[in-house]
C-alpha cells in the first residue's frame, strides 16, 4: 500500500481561499521526488506557480487525484472558488488512490477531496 502511496505522492490539503490559511497535517500530502505536483510551490505560498505547473496535463496525469487536489489547493490559495471547487469534484470522480498524508497516515483520495470540499465551502460560508 504504501509503494501506491508513494507513486501517487501526496498531495497539499485544501488551503482556505482566503491568505494563508494553513491545512492540518491529516490532510496535507506531500508530492513525488521530481516535483509534478508542485508540493513546494504549495507549501511556499506560491499559488500561481502552483497552479500553472498542475494545469499543463500529462497523458498520464489526466485523471490523477493527487494533481487534481493540489491544482484544488493552488485555486482555493489563489481564491478561485469555483475552479478549486471543480478540481475537488474532479478528483472525487477519478479512480479512488491510497495517498499518504503529511502526518504519515494513509488515506484515499476521495476521502481527501471530499474533506477539502467541504472546508472549501466552510471557509467560503464564513465570508
Amino acid at each position: 500500500m504504501k509503494m501506491v502511496a508513494a507513486t501517487f505522492g501526496l498531495v497539499l490539503a485544501a488551503l482556505a481561499p482566503t491568505v494563508a490559511f494553513a491545512a492540518p497535517d491529516e490532510m496535507v500530502v506531500v508530492g513525488v521526488p521530481d516535483g509534478r505536483l508542485a508540493a513546494g510551490a504549495l507549501v511556499s505560498g506560491d499559488y500561481a506557480h502552483a497552479a500553472r505547473r498542475l494545469e499543463e496535463v500529462r497523458p498520464d496525469a489526466a485523471n490523477d487525484p493527487a494533481r487534481l487536489i493540489n491544482l484544488g489547493n493552488a485555486y482555493a490559495g489563489m481564491g478561485k472558488v469555483k475552479a478549486a471547487h471543480a478540481a475537488y469534484k474532479a478528483a472525487r470522480f477519478a479512480p479512488d488512490s491510497l495517498l499518504v498524508t503529511a502526518d504519515g497516515k494513509e488515506s484515499f483520495s476521495r476521502d481527501i477531496a471530499r474533506r477539502a470540499m467541504g472546508r472549501l465551502e466552510t471557509q467560503y460560508a464564513m465570508r
